[in-house]
């Protein structure tokens, strides 16, 4: 599997290194300083998590895509706690994990991984943990900046309930579903024009919520 998916990246002109374990790539990457790391879970030695954790601090700005075969949600929570920006589940094509790649990389040039977004009237300084509408500060609690922040992580993706409990409160806390319904009412009624028809943080019937797309970031 890795020498097809190495075969194929160089073929579509990128610069490939593959490592054969979890140590070996923590070594590797601090050396080479990848734009995207592919990550594999089942990793002999230390396992794709070990490996995402300790890397992430050290290269922030690198595109973390997990692969795994489990397609088991708690896995891809796990994955996305500890730092990583997308995964795909095996089997997967060639042509997904290139176009999940040219995803990433475009999302870096275009400054996603920088601190400061800015749509409509609203500017949040993920840094400073600041949050602006028309220029005006606006007071998050402490759960409001996380869950706006996971938002803009995952800017137009869309994000399951129970993924928002697991990265915000942790997988050992039981805490219903209700909580994150209202504490998006609470964050729409301090950066919507319209909380009762929101432009940005948008339900999904059923599933969860996504921030509208249409950011830029500076």
């Amino acid at each position: 599997m890795v020498m097809a998916i190495s075969d194929e990246l160089r073929f579509e002109g990128f610069q490939v290194e593959s490592t054969p374990d979890g140590r070996a790539a923590i070594q590797r990457a601090r050396e080479f300083r990848p734009d995207v790391l592919l990550l594999d879970l089942m990793l002999p030695g230390l396992n794709g998590f070990e490996v995402c954790r300790q890397l992430r601090p050290e290269i922030p700005d690198v595109w973390i895509i997990m692969l795994t075969a489990r397609g088991q949600e708690v896995d891809r929570v796990l994955g996305l706690e500890l730092g990583a920006d997308d995964y795909v589940t095996k089997p997967f094509s060639l042509r997904e994990l290139v176009a999940r790649i040219k995803v990433g990389l475009r999302r870096k040039s275009s400054g996603a991984a920088r601190s400061v977004h800015r749509f409509d009237d609203i500017e949040i300084d993920l840094k400073s943990r600041l949050v602006r509408k028309k220029g005006m500060p606006v007071t998050l609690t402490q759960k409001e900046f996380e869950l706006l922040e996971l938002l803009l992580r995952r800017a137009g993706q869309v994000i399951t309930r129970d993924e928002f409990l697991d990265v915000i409160w942790g997988r050992d806390i039981y805490i219903t579903h209700r909580v994150i319904d209202t504490h998006m009412a609470a964050l729409r009624k301090k950066l919507e024009d319209d909380p009762n028809h929101p432009k940005h943080i948008l339900s999904v019937r059923g599933i969860g919520y996504k921030l509208d797309q249409g950011l830029s970031e500076s």
